[in-house]
């Protein structure tokens, strides 16, 4: 059980760990964005309209209602959503590479918090007249089941990872925008684009709950695990996990404690495995790495690691790229020649 486990983290780490054509799409995409907000804080064009926020501050905004739907691609920074529903005040944590999408309709209390290194918070938004979800309706009416954001749920916000369709679905509609007299055709061919493409992302995320749903019975340490691994930053709570693989928190704990685990030590484990190989990597700092587990304190992600490990995150980090120099490092005389 173990080394299946390990194999599937290791293919999902793969992509997490942000290829090199994934790194170079989304600075091709901040440097996109950057030239078109020079040009206005604000614009509108067909059926969208753009907002570029920046702040230095936290800063705390409440929404009565939404009036359009959103699409906010975060930048820079954290962005935290609290919206009242039936079961409560939920939460939503957005942090940067991951693209939300919030329908129009419902209150929202929202948080964006800048990035502790690079002392921002920086965003992309698209805000969506209703028309396009009436034009992806008639266009996909197998998709867009139902309406809102041409198929997402309309009671509540949406997070997607920033897969490289989304990214190149992306880059296509804000060089669009940077056309000087850009036909509002070709723009709103280019916003349908990502709308359709978000929406297949958020249907394959669905589809992947179902199938972490389908393993429960069989085994149920590996069901949450597979459900945290695809979205690790997101602050997962037994009760949203049960939901998500439709069986009740008192019968998921009760899953697990047949075999002898407790949510919470699952969920340390397989955010464990995916800070064990960021830091490997050498390519990612303790605070990025903090980030991408669904830590806000870089100081308690390294009080936990140290427990669990017996070293501190930076040492783990030293220690293995040291470990990679001895193996990878050519001879004194060979590498003088």
């Amino acid at each position: 059980m173990k080394t299946h486990s390990g194999a599937t983290t290791k293919t999902q780490l793969t992509r997490l760990l942000e290829p090199a054509d994934q790194a170079q799409a989304w600075g091709a995409l901040r440097e996109a964005i950057t030239r078109l907000e020079r040009t206005s804080a604000a614009s509108g064009a067909g059926l969208a309209r753009w907002i570029g926020v920046f702040t230095r501050t936290r800063e705390r905004i409440q929404i009565q209602r939404l009036s359009r739907p959103l699409v906010v691609t975060i930048l820079d920074g954290t962005k935290r959503i609290f919206l009242d529903g039936p079961d409560g005040n939920t939460r939503l944590v957005a942090r940067e590479g991951q693209i939300l999408l919030v329908p129009q309709g419902i209150p929202l209390e929202l948080v964006n918090e800048p990035d502790p290194e690079r002392g921002a918070y920086r965003a992309f938004t698209i805000e969506l007249l209703s028309e396009v979800d009436e034009r992806l309706q008639r266009r996909y009416p197998t998709l867009c089941v139902q309406r809102g954001l041409g198929g997402f749920e309309a009671d509540r916000p949406h997070l997607l990872r920033s897969a490289m369709p989304s990214i190149q679905a992306l880059i296509h509609l804000v060089n669009t925008l940077l056309l000087p007299g850009a036909h509002a055709l070709l723009i709103e061919h280019r916003l349908e684009d990502l709308i359709l493409t978000l929406l297949l992302q958020h249907r394959e995320q669905l589809d992947e709950a179902r199938a972490a749903s389908s393993t429960l019975a069989l085994d149920p340490t590996l069901a949450v695990r597979a459900l945290v691994r695809r979205d690790p930053a997101r602050p997962w709570a037994a009760p949203e996990v049960a939901r998500a693989l439709g069986v009740s928190d008192a019968t998921l704990r009760r899953r697990l404690g047949a075999r002898g685990v407790s949510f919470r030590v699952l969920l340390w484990k397989e955010r464990l495995e995916l800070a064990k190989a960021l830091l490997r990597s050498g390519r990612h700092g303790v605070l990025e790495v903090a980030t991408a587990c669904g830590y806000d304190s870089a100081s308690r992600f390294a009080e936990q690691f140290r427990r669990s490990e017996g070293v501190s995150p930076s040492e783990y980090r030293a220690r293995h790229r040291a470990s990679t120099d001895d193996c990878f490092g050519e001879e004194p005389e060979r590498a003088a020649r």
